[in-house]
């Protein structure tokens, strides 16, 4: 995709249709244009920011999401380096997902793109920030605020800046995230 119709692409997506009050629309744009995998009862809020490269192909991954997955309003969703996001996750308002960073030694300053994976019935706090490379395990929550740096082991709590253990959850979730009102 040249570059005029990538920031078009951005633009229409973020600026336009990241506010139409609808689900039905806003999925359908990001499923049929942006080519984010949108499984099924999973809902994308407004206000959500989609960082991608583009449709998605083999050596260009984007963003898939599981089914009855939440992403709530104002998030960051990059997905240059490749962000999958699993089955019944609970993604909090602010929380940035990153997959795009720079290796600030080299003196070109290149970009360095690393996927961030979040294993099913995790749960991410309001305004956490998780980095380039990381990966989340089923059931772990990332307090609110926390910045991971880390992998996460499955059903850890983490708080803090850097994130740190502070705890374990449940391994026996069977709940499932309904969350699709006609309107928002």
């Amino acid at each position: 995709m040249n570059g005029f119709l990538l920031q078009l692409l951005r633009y229409l997506t973020n600026a336009v249709v990241a506010h139409i009050p609808c689900y039905a629309v806003r999925h359908w744009w990001y499923r049929r244009v942006v080519g984010m995998r949108l499984g099924e009862k999973s809902a994308v809020s407004m206000g959500v920011y989609c960082h991608v490269p583009g449709r998605p192909r083999p050596n260009r991954p984007g963003i898939a999401i599981g089914r009855h997955s939440l992403i709530n309003r104002e998030c960051v969703l990059d997905g240059r380096g490749g962000l999958t996001i699993g089955d019944n996750v609970s993604v909090s308002a602010g929380v940035w997902l990153l997959t795009d960073g720079h290796a600030m030694n080299d003196p070109l300053f290149p970009e360095v793109l690393a996927p961030v994976c979040i294993g099913d019935y995790a749960w991410l706090g309001s305004r956490a920030l998780v980095l380039p490379g990381v990966r989340i395990g089923d059931g772990a929550v990332v307090a609110a605020g926390a910045v991971v740096t880390k992998d996460v082991e499955p059903y850890a709590v983490v708080a803090g800046v850097p994130a740190r253990a502070i705890g374990t959850r449940s391994s026996d979730l069977r709940y499932q995230l309904d969350y699709q009102p006609a309107f928002e």
